[in-house]
């Protein structure tokens, strides 16, 4: 329960710091920090069903701050956890490659919905090239932005998990020490 509590806490300060960012960065090239903590419990979330305790307050409080469709940010939010966790379960993604691969196809994909949504409620005329141009340079944002936000969701469950096992699990994204020779 700890860990719940202290994963949602990281996504409202995340939330905030990209608020704050976002006033001194454009839009598609200010990275979605709350997102990669939602895909980051995804992957590293010991529990598959009570990782959406996580997921939907956090897509619920990006709703309330950025004034979009509410419920919009909520769903997609939960979809990218959904995607991580299995993605986590079925794929290798301990290394650093493969997990910028996967935030950048999911990144695309969240935008994809962002969009189907919007045309669907607000109209088709919402959707145009412009907005495929900035989900691939938002997405390619989230990359750069995934590697520390993800240690950072890893350390967090880490250091408040309820079980002695998860505090002596070695951290999983792929950047280990080697030595000389």
């Amino acid at each position: 329960m700890k860990s719940a509590f202290a994963a949602i806490g990281l996504g409202l300060a995340a939330l905030i710091f990209q608020g704050a960012l976002a006033r001194t960065i454009a839009p598609p090239w200010c990275p979605d920090l709350a997102w990669l903590v939602v895909v980051g419990v995804g992957l590293r979330w010991p529990g598959f069903l009570s990782g959406l305790l996580v997921a939907a307050p956090l897509g619920f409080a990006m709703d309330l701050v950025s004034g979009s469709l509410m419920g919009q940010h909520a769903l997609m939010r939960i979809l990218s956890y959904l995607a991580a966790a299995l993605a986590s379960r079925q794929l290798d993604l301990s290394g650093g490659l493969s997990v910028s691969i996967f935030v950048f196809g999911l990144s695309l994909a969240y935008g994809a919905g962002i969009a189907a949504t919007l045309s669907f409620f607000v109209g088709p005329d919402v959707v145009g090239f412009d907005l495929v141009g900035k989900t691939f340079a938002h997405a390619f944002v989230n990359v750069i932005a995934a590697g520390p936000m993800i240690r950072l969701v890893e350390r967090i469950l880490t250091r408040f998990s309820d079980d002695e096992i998860a505090r002596r699990a070695p951290l999983a994204i792929g950047i280990r020490r080697g030595s000389i020779g």
